[in-house]
């Protein structure tokens, strides 16, 4: 049986530069990436999903205006993938509604596509007349939403059949700031407003946690697959302010969710159940020694990822650039293990190899591509491969039964 082996890559970046997705060939015997094409420059892929059964890439362009206009939200894109040379053709695109569409995800019947949007940190400030005849202002902001959109036959995604906003603050909270990264001078609102940084699905489960690092929360929901409408279920707050809840993953097995945070090297563990409840049981630092601010930030946490056997977990650090290796016990307790340099600058996305054989670190601002190989125990070796690439952020892989697809 022969087969082959893509890596797609989508690309993200601080500074208006080019972007777009990309693929490599991918040499499952010796971890080795060859590229074949780098298309729509113009997008800001930060995420991707893949239909393997289908052949279909879902992205998100993370932008907040749509093209021509002045603001109007993001793109979410479908692109066909040929499964003899891995390129990609645009199938369509729809309007997110949102600024900045950040993550998403599949439904548990893979009918229905699921988007969230980090928002804009902007606002604006109207008059108000009220019924006595004085006047008032009042400060508005974006609208945050989780976006669900159908699939149709051919993978070409439908125009949006239901939204759940996701409301702040609006700067009256008890918490509420507005904060200045010091290295990318973005503005940062601390619980302010919504800002959707990962929507993910429980392994063969109806079941959703959406991280919402705006206002320091993890939102639970499911999906009415019949009516294709969200069905909220509850919400947990995370007990550091301005922590940033960032990207989550379920443990294959366990009922565990892990969240990492972007302002902080912690991860957090929950016990979860299909009620929406998520309660918390442990609690780690990411970090084997504190480590102090770096470029005037603390230490954080990028993306997040679990061995499909469910006893290693991988996060990875900005800051430090580290891979970091967990291992978990049969309840899902982790225990730090090891850090491992990434080789590369912002280490946004990884991805482990389909047999699990290599684990693949897309550094986004040195803009390549590291590999390094799974030990028995989970942990990593450097294999000193290194491979240039645009600004990666997200890498996904898909492996192509080329007899299966010949016979189609």
């Amino acid at each position: 049986m022969s087969q082959k082996v893509y890596t797609i890559v989508g690309n993200w970046g601080f500074a208006p530069a080019p972007k777009g997705i990309s693929t490599f060939h991918y040499d499952m015997e010796n971890g080795t990436l060859e590229p074949i094409e780098t298309i729509h420059p113009e997008i800001a892929a930060g995420q991707l999903c893949l239909d393997e059964e289908r052949q279909i890439l879902y992205a998100v362009n993370e932008c907040g205006e749509r093209r021509g206009e002045i603001g109007g939200g993001g793109y979410v894109l479908a692109f066909s993938i040929d499964p003899f040379n891995g390129r990609l053709k645009l199938l369509n695109e729809q309007s997110s509604l949102s600024p900045e569409p950040s993550y998403l995800c599949m439904s548990q019947n893979q009918k229905y596509l699921i988007t969230c949007h980090c928002a804009d940190p902007w606002h604006v400030t109207k008059i108000v007349k009220k019924e006595d005849g004085s006047f008032e202002n009042e400060v508005l902001f974006d609208d945050t939403t989780l976006v669900l959109f159908p699939i149709l036959e051919d993978g070409r995604i439908g125009e949006p059949c239901d939204v759940l906003l996701t409301e702040g603050t609006g700067g009256k909270g008890e918490h509420s700031q507005r904060n200045v990264d010091p290295v990318t001078q973005h503005i940062q609102l601390v619980e302010v407003i919504s800002r959707l940084h990962a929507v993910v699905r429980a392994p063969d489960k109806n079941f959703f946690v959406a991280c919402d690092k705006g206002m320091d929360r993890l939102i639970t929901f499911k999906v009415d697959e019949e009516k294709g409408r969200f069905i909220k279920l509850g919400e947990y707050k995370v007990e550091e302010v301005a922590s940033f809840p960032r990207y989550g993953v379920f443990h294959p097995t366990l009922p565990v969710f892990y969240a990492n945070n972007e302002n902080l090297a912690v991860l957090n563990c929950f016990h979860y159940n299909e009620n929406g409840e998520l309660k918390p049981f442990d609690k780690i630092s990411l970090l084997f020694e504190k480590v102090g601010l770096i470029d005037g930030k603390p230490v954080g946490a990028q993306d997040i990822l679990m061995h499909p056997n469910g006893k290693t977990l991988y996060v990875t650090l900005c800051g430090l650039n580290d891979i970091v290796v967990l291992s978990l016990d049969e309840e899902g307790h982790p225990k730090l293990r090891q850090h491992i340099n990434s080789r590369g600058n912002l280490p946004r996305g990884i991805c482990l190899s389909p047999d699990q054989r290599f684990l693949l670190s897309g550094n986004m601002v040195s803009g390549d591509i590291t590999v390094f190989k799974v030990l028995k125990d989970g942990t990593l070796e450097d294999t000193g491969k290194k491979y240039e690439a645009v600004s990666p952020s997200a890498i996904r892989m898909m492996v192509v039964d080329e007899t299966d697809n010949i016979s189609k």
